[in-house]
C-alpha cells in the first residue's frame, strides 16, 4: 500500500479542504499521514486520520543583531557578516529535524502545501517525489490570464491591460524584495530560502521570485489546484498544473462550535422551513477580523426585509441591538449553514466559494481585496454564479437590492446548478486520485 505524507500550513480553509483530500486518497487505497507545523492535531484526529506534529515554521530566522549604539554600526555588521548570518539563519529553519522525520516516515509521495517553502526545498533535495497542493486558481503568468490579485475579466479588448497587469505586479514584487534584502542585510525570508536552496542543491531554475504569492513560487513542480477548471478563465494552463476540483469534506467533525450555537441554529432552520423566509449567510474571513462597518451595513440591509433571515459571523466585532431576523455568532459551522442558505455574502475566499458550489448557493461577493480574493470574485462574476461588488461603495440599500437580484435571478440559479454538476462529475471521474497516481 503506497504511503503518502500530506503537509499543509494548517490555516483554516486549507485545513478543511485537505481533510477531503485525505479522505478521498484513503478511500482509494492509500495510507495517508497528515503532518503540520501548526498544531491542528485535535481537528485532524477528530476525523480519525493519522497525525504527526512538525516544528513551527520560523518566518523570521535571521539572527538577532548585537546591541550597537549607532545605526551605522548595525549596517556595517549586517553587510560584513552576510555569509555567517545566513548560515545561522538556515540552521534556524529547523530542516534537519524535518529531514530526520522523513527518514522515519519514508513516504512514497509527499503532498505539500505550496507555501511551505522550506519543506518543499528539503523534500525535493532529498529526492522524494513531491506534489504541491494549491488552494488557488492559476497564479502563473499565461497569455489571456490576469494576475490572481486582479479584478480584471479577460476579453478580446483588454489583452494589453492583462500584460500591463503582470508587468506592474512583477515590478511591485521586485521592489518589495529588493527593499527587504537591503534592509535585512540579505537575511530576509526570501534570501534565506534561496541560500538554503543553493546549499542543498535545489534546482535554481525551478524558483520564481517575482510573482505572488511570495516569497517563492515554482516553475515546473507538479501542482494540484483544489479548484474547478470550469470556473477558471479560458487559457492554456501551466504544464503540470492539475485542476482536481473543490475539496469539501462534508463529514467534517467541528471541534469549535458550541452546543448552544447548534441549538440556536437548529431553531433558525426550523423557523425558515415553517415561514418560508429566505436565509442569507454572511461569512467573515478567518484570516483577520471582519470589517465591522460592512457587517453593520449588511444587517441594516436585511433588517427591513422580514421575509429574510440573516446568519452572520461577527469576525470579532461587537454588534448591539440586533433586529429580530438577524443572528450573529462568533464561530459558525459553515457547511451546516450553507446546506440551508439561499444566498452567501462573502469576501471572495476560494474555500467559501468552493463550498457554495457544493451546496448550490449563489453568491454576493464583496472582495476583501487581499490575496486572491479579487481574482476569485472576478471568476464568480464571469461564470455568472453571483454578483461582485465593492464593499466600500455599497450602502445598505444597494446591498439589499443586490441580495434581491441574487435570490431572484434564474440565470444565476441555473449557472450554479451547472457548476455543481461539473463539480460532482469531477468527483466521479476521480481527478484527484488520477493526478496522484501519475507521480507515484
Amino acid at each position: 500500500m503506497p504511503q503518502l505524507l500530506l503537509i499543509t500550513t494548517g490555516l483554516t480553509g486549507m485545513l478543511h479542504a485537505s481533510l477531503e483530500v485525505v479522505a478521498r486518497l484513503e478511500a482509494a487505497g492509500y495510507q495517508v499521514t497528515y503532518a503540520c507545523p501548526k498544531d491542528v492535531r485535535a481537528q485532524v484526529e477528530a476525523q480519525g486520520f493519522t497525525y504527526v506534529q512538525l516544528p513551527a515554521v520560523n518566518f523570521n530566522p535571521a539572527p538577532q543583531l548585537p546591541d550597537f549604539k549607532y545605526r551605522w554600526q548595525r549596517w556595517l555588521y549586517k553587510f560584513s557578516k552576510i555569509s555567517q548570518r545566513q548560515e545561522e539563519a538556515v540552521k534556524q529553519l529547523g530542516m534537519d529535524d524535518f529531514a530526520a522525520r522523513l527518514q522515519v516516515l519514508k513516504p512514497d509521495l509527499i503532498l505539500l502545501g505550496i507555501e511551505l517553502h522550506e519543506h518543499i526545498i528539503t523534500s525535493v533535495a532529498l529526492k522524494y517525489p513531491v506534489i504541491l497542493l494549491s488552494p488557488w486558481f492559476s497564479s502563473w503568468e499565461r497569455p489571456s490570464l490576469p494576475t490572481l490579485q486582479s479584478e480584471l475579466i479577460p476579453n478580446a479588448d483588454n489583452l494589453n491591460d492583462l500584460q500591463n497587469d503582470w508587468r506592474k505586479a512583477r515590478k511591485k514584487r521586485q521592489s518589495k524584495n529588493r527593499k527587504q534584502r537591503y534592509k535585512s542585510g540579505f537575511t530576509d525570508r526570501q534570501s534565506i530560502l534561496k541560500y538554503y536552496a543553493r546549499q542543498v542543491g535545489f534546482p535554481k531554475q525551478e524558483l520564481i521570485t517575482d510573482q505572488w504569492p511570495g516569497p517563492l513560487a515554482y516553475r515546473n513542480l507538479p501542482v494540484l489546484s483544489l479548484t474547478a477548471w470550469n470556473l477558471e478563465f479560458p487559457h492554456e494552463p501551466r504544464p503540470n498544473l492539475h485542476y482536481v476540483g473543490p475539496m469539501v469534506y462534508t463529514a467534517r467533525k467541528d471541534t469549535r462550535t458550541t452546543s448552544a450555537t447548534y441549538e440556536q441554529l437548529d431553531k433558525i432552520f426550523k423557523l425558515k422551513k415553517k415561514t418560508g423566509q429566505k436565509l442569507i449567510y454572511c461569512s467573515a474571513t478567518t484570516m483577520k477580523e471582519s470589517d465591522g462597518a460592512f457587517l453593520k451595513k449588511v444587517i441594516k440591509a436585511v433588517s427591513s426585509r422580514p421575509d429574510w433571515l440573516l446568519i452572520a459571523g461577527s469576525g470579532g466585532v461587537a454588534i448591539e441591538e440586533l433586529p429580530d431576523n438577524v443572528y450573529v455568532f462568533d464561530w459558525i459551522p459553515q457547511l451546516l449553514v450553507l446546506e440551508h442558505a439561499d444566498c452567501s455574502i462573502n469576501h471572495g475566499g476560494i474555500h467559501t466559494i468552493n463550498e457554495c458550489v457544493h451546496f448550490e448557493v449563489p453568491m454576493l461577493i464583496y472582495s476583501g481585496q487581499q490575496h486572491d480574493q479579487n481574482g476569485c470574485a472576478a471568476r464568480v462574476a464571469y461564470h455568472g454564479l453571483g454578483l461582485s461588488a465593492d464593499k466600500n461603495e455599497d450602502e445598505a440599500i444597494m446591498i439589499r437590492q443586490r441580495i434581491e437580484q441574487v435570490l431572484s435571478d434564474e440565470a444565476i440559479q441555473k449557472n450554479m446548478q451547472l457548476a455543481n454538476e461539473a463539480y460532482l462529475l469531477g468527483q466521479e471521474e476521480k481527478l484527484l486520485e488520477k493526478a496522484v497516481t501519475v507521480y507515484l
